[in-house]
């Protein structure tokens, strides 16, 4: 049972050693939402991407790479948010805009190659306040697809 136990924990730290990293940023405040239906979107999506070959980073440490470099995390250009994926070594980082029109949520989500700030994948989607869940989940999904 030890050696069984043992070669599972070796499979998974290999596994984990050869994952790269990524960055999966809070949505950007788009128009007509505010920083609490970003943030409770953002996590959603976050909870919902995870693609095999990449190891998530945690928020909290993605927040305070932000803050060390003194970049307000709601504004940032596009060289700010690469200079935050380099100095996390992360392979790919997700960013995205959370908008909303009267009853509708609009998302617009791109992967973005941090070494050449290319983009190499994007998805978006339109949806009521009640399908949030279904649709999130749905693009975090379709780009995990795209990216493997």
């Amino acid at each position: 049972m030890k050696k069984v136990f043992f070669l599972a924990m070796m499979c998974l730290l290999a596994i984990t050693a050869n994952a790269q990293k990524c960055v999966v940023l809070d949505f950007q405040l788009g128009t007509n939402v505010t920083p609490e239906e970003t943030e409770a979107i953002s996590y959603n999506f976050r909870t919902n991407f995870y693609p095999d070959n990449y190891n998530v980073l945690e928020i909290d440490r993605v927040n305070k790479q932000i803050e060390e470099l003194g970049y307000d995390k709601t504004n940032m250009t596009k060289q700010q948010l690469l200079q935050v994926g380099r100095k996390l070594e992360a392979k790919i980082m997700v960013v995205g805009t959370l908008n909303k029109l009267m009853d509708e949520y609009s998302v617009d989500v791109q992967v973005i190659d941090v070494s050449t700030g290319t983009t190499i994948a994007s998805e978006g989607n339109t949806f009521q306040k009640s399908d949030y869940r279904r649709e999130i989940k749905y693009i975090a999904q379709t780009l995990v697809h795209k990216i493997e």
